[in-house]
């Protein structure tokens, strides 16, 4: 007599029936989640959702896009981003660019916010990695906004092409910039300038003595010349952006000028240096103006340092600041032989650093209005034998176009 063949089901150990039914649980719970996401975002005024999502950390952004494509929108309104934009200026970040063994990492850390708290370590995260790349290739740096250089040989021919990407270190997203030919042997430097009534970023490429700009996030990539009335060449990588002007280090046939690119209307204009002391030297954001600190080295025995501050842009009037650096910096950085000047705080803290790494990797901050110094150990970056530190870094949660 023949045996009656038992039934798929009947088949399956009690052990894996109970598995699956538990997957299916799962699946239907995450169903009835986003069913509920949903519901709940639409129970509620638009207003208050982008309120709840502007209080939630960055990773949790990037988590909330993928709950349903009524989230993802209510994520790239523009009130949201904006607003989650303007919390982050609130909270300014130190952002590192390190480079060991041709591989460029990114980490950020909170600033201080008072020299006067009990910090002393803080901890460094990863953001991002640039493998087979170097620090010199960190192009330029801008509310979040990184500019990566690229230079590439065409194929038979000793004409250069330079390649320049975009990358968001928030949304970790990047697109590359079309390219522009130049000759074989060319003095390469690319800004970024924000204009703030526009609300437009904006990329300034200076080859040789030729100017170009491209407007980001109008879904048309297009060089443009920027004309200029002053021949001119950018003698240092360094550069600032104020209130839709941004400023750069020029070399002119007469000598050394600060070259003033408007944004917005995209015009050139320059500004003599009035002492020869003050080039080279790193441009700053100082209380609303630009400022000119000499690059010279500061080591445990150094007492002061000069700052030129730019008091008036048409007549070309600077001033002369002198800070003298408080007894206990002595005590603070002792067995530093070469701090180099980072910038300056939102909150008006100087920021210095060791020209070469070491370990463990101190910053210092220098509260002039209290004459307080502060050492502060950063980990989490593991060991490296370059970094380039950047100053308020903010986060800017908007997908590029």
């Amino acid at each position: 007599m023949k045996k009656k063949q038992a039934s798929p089901s009947a088949m399956i150990s009690p052990r894996r029936r109970k598995a699956s039914e538990e997957d299916r649980q799962t699946i239907r719970r995450r169903r009835s989640s986003r069913l509920s996401a949903d519901e709940l975002l639409s129970n509620i005024t638009i207003d208050l959702v982008i309120e709840i999502f502007s209080r939630l950390p960055l990773k949790s952004i990037a988590r909330c896009r993928c709950v349903s494509k009524q989230w993802a929108s209510a994520l790239r309104r523009p009130d949201f981003t904006e607003l989650f934009f303007t919390k982050s200026s609130a909270r300014p970040q130190l952002l590192f660019a390190r480079e060991k063994e041709k591989d460029v990492r990114f980490f950020t850390a909170l600033q201080p916010q008072n020299l006067g708290e009990n910090v002393s370590i803080m901890a460094a995260d990863h953001h991002v990695s640039f493998p087979d790349r170097h620090l010199y290739h960190i192009s330029c740096l801008l509310n979040g906004l990184v500019c990566i250089r690229d230079e590439r040989f065409f194929k038979r021919s000793t004409a250069l092409e330079l390649v320049l990407v975009i990358y968001n270190l928030s949304t970790r997203q990047s697109f590359t910039l079309p390219k522009i030919k130049t000759g074989s042997s060319v003095v390469l430097r690319s800004f970024l300038g924000y204009d703030p009534i526009e609300k437009q970023h904006k990329v300034l490429a200076v080859i040789d003595k030729q100017h170009r700009v491209l407007t980001l996030g109008t879904g048309n990539l297009t060089w443009r010349v920027a004309e200029c009335g002053i021949p001119h060449f950018s003698s240092r990588p360094d550069s600032v952006c104020i209130n839709g002007v941004l400023y750069y280090a020029a070399g002119v046939s007469v000598g050394k000028m600060i070259a003033c690119f408007d944004v917005r209307s995209e015009k050139y204009s320059f500004v003599k240096l009035m002492e020869r002391e003050m080039f080279p030297a790193t441009l700053i954001n100082f209380q609303g103006k630009l400022a000119s600190v000499r690059s010279s080295i500061l080591s445990e025995k150094s007492t002061g340092f000069n700052m030129w501050i730019l008091e008036d842009l048409e007549k070309h009037e600077w001033s002369k600041r002198i800070f003298n650096l408080p007894p206990t910096w002595k005590k603070e950085v002792a067995g530093e032989k070469y701090l180099y000047f980072v910038g300056v705080t939102a909150t008006n803290e100087f920021v210095f650093a060791p020209l070469y790494p070491s370990d463990p990797f101190h910053v210092y901050y220098y509260k002039f209005v209290k004459e307080a110094v502060k050492r502060v150990e950063i980990q989490g970056m593991g060991t490296f034998e370059f970094v380039r530190i950047f100053l308020n870094h903010v986060e800017d949660v908007k997908l590029m176009e």
